[in-house]
C-alpha cells in the first residue's frame, strides 16, 4: 500500500470510501488547469471527478470510481496520468522559458547574416495531416496531354 501512495507524492491528499465508492483525493496547484484534468478523467468511464476546495495555491480534486479491486486500481492510475500529464506540461514551459533566453542571447551576439540562416523547421517534413499541396496548373489536363479539364459547375 506504501508503495503505490508514494507513486502519488507529494499529490497525495487521502483515500476514502464513502458509501460504495472509492474517493482518491490529491491537491494540486492550482496552475495545474481543470480542463486539463477533466479531459483525463474523462478517458476512464468508471471515474469520475469532483472539485472539493480551491484556493491561489492548491485545489484539490476527488477521482471516484466503485470500490473494488478495479475502481482502486484504475483511480490510481488515472491520478498518475494526471499527475505525468501536469508534469510534462511544467517542464515544457520552463524548456520553452530557458530556449527563449538562449535564443535572444544568441539574437543579441550574432550577425544578422547568421541569423538569417537558422531554421527550427525542418524543410522536408512528411505530410502528416492529409492535405497535400496543391498546384496551380495551366488548364490543359495532366502533362502530355491535349485534353483540356473540364471545369465544374
Amino acid at each position: 500500500m506504501y508503495e503505490l501512495i508514494a507513486s502519488l507524492r507529494p499529490f497525495f491528499f487521502s483515500l476514502r470510501e464513502i458509501e460504495k465508492n472509492v474517493s482518491l483525493d490529491l491537491r494540486m496547484p492550482t496552475k495545474w488547469k481543470l480542463e486539463n484534468i477533466q479531459f483525463i478523467v474523462s478517458q476512464y468511464k468508471s471515474v469520475s471527478m469532483k472539485v472539493q476546495d480551491k484556493n491561489d495555491k492548491f485545489q484539490l480534486v476527488s477521482l471516484i470510481a466503485v470500490a473494488n479491486e478495479d475502481g482502486y486500481d484504475t483511480t490510481r492510475v488515472c491520478a498518475l496520468e494526471i499527475i505525468r500529464y501536469n508534469i510534462e506540461l511544467e517542464e515544457k514551459e520552463r524548456l520553452f522559458k530557458e530556449k527563449v533566453k538562449e535564443l535572444e542571447l544568441l539574437f543579441k551576439k550574432e550577425s544578422l547574416d547568421k541569423l538569417k540562416d537558422i531554421t527550427f523547421i525542418e524543410d522536408e517534413q512528411e505530410d502528416t495531416t492529409g492535405v497535400g499541396m496543391v498546384v496551380e496548373g495551366n488548364g490543359e489536363g495532366p502533362e502530355g496531354s491535349d485534353e483540356s479539364q473540364e471545369e465544374d459547375d
